[in-house]
């Protein structure tokens, strides 16, 4: 009889929906020996020792994350990191100062612009029309060390950030990131729908998620997908106007959420903020490859 520790992925969520949390994180321990880079088993084995009360524990892999995350250049992975380790540690100050840390990349203008926002589908993109979503989705539910981004600044400055934070300050940027909140969707679910109210916008971190819009018939159509770094929804907090298309997750997909609340008083703070993001969203809807309003 094979023992629980040669179970398939499916038996750790099956350990963790029974609480045996203990079990879960051996048997993660164990897959991670032989695939120790698995991004996916690390965060998961994090998230297990969370439930488990390891705190601690979850907190020392995350950091591990982010350091890489920065090395690579994927800066809106590390944020959403940092995130996660601010909500763990809720009372660490050195969060918020790591976070102000991130230095600006170098200007491009095809990464300002972000003018590969939507494109066409894949053929292996294209799911079954969907049924007109009713409503919101439910979600699915130590110190760092000073020098942890400094290698990689002095060694690259092909940052993969998101345009949207592309632009900014080093005030108006650490305002921005100190605003972001952290959420996670599970592979399906709407991050919102067409015609409802716009309150936030969001930049993707992690994972993919495509665009729907209704053909003249009133069938949801694919019309786009999102990539990491990418963001959306701005133009309903710019123009208190309803949302124009749907978003769903196509994977489980981690979002940096910016709500109109804390947008406003960012942008009276700061007032470069509201006008860089409307240029690039003026600038974005006017690209003939990026015309669709999200």
């Amino acid at each position: 009889m094979l023992s629980w520790l040669q179970r398939s992925d499916q038996d750790v969520y099956a350990l963790i929906g029974r609480k045996s949390y203990s079990k879960a994180i051996k048997l993660l321990e164990q897959q991670l020996r032989s695939d120790p880079q698995s991004v996916h088993l690390r965060q998961l084995l994090s998230d297990v020792c969370v439930r488990a009360g390891q705190s601690t524990k979850a907190v020392g892999i995350l950091e591990q994350l982010v350091d890489e995350f920065v090395a690579e250049g994927f800066i809106a992975k590390a944020i959403a990191v940092l995130k996660k380790i601010q909500r763990i540690e809720p009372s660490r100050s050195d969060i918020d100062q790591q976070l102000t840390r991130l230095l600006q990349p170098v200007d491009e203008e095809a990464a300002a612009l972000g003018l590969d926002l939507v494109r066409p589908p894949l053929e292996d993109d294209k799911p079954p029309t969907p049924e007109p979503p009713t409503g919101r989705f439910p979600e699915a539910t130590s110190e760092l060390r000073a020098d942890w981004f400094d290698d990689a600044v002095d060694a690259r400055r092909d940052f993969h950030w998101s345009p949207l934070l592309a632009d900014f300050s080093r005030d108006e940027l650490a305002a921005l990131i100190g605003g972001l909140r952290l959420l996670v969707k599970k592979p399906g679910a709407i991050i919102y729908g067409e015609d409802e109210p716009g309150d936030s916008m969001f930049i993707l971190s992690t994972g993919r998620a495509r665009v729907y819009r209704r053909d003249p018939s009133g069938r949801y159509q694919q019309a786009g997908m999102l990539q990491e770094g990418q963001f959306f929804g701005e133009a309903s907090v710019l123009t208190e106007s309803h949302r124009q298309t749907t978003i769903t997750a196509a994977m489980e997909c981690e979002l940096l959420e910016l709500d109109k609340r804390i947008f406003d008083q960012i942008s009276a703070q700061y007032p470069r903020v509201r006008e860089t993001i409307q240029d690039l969203y003026d600038r974005r809807a006017s690209f003939e490859t990026a015309s669709l309003t999200i």
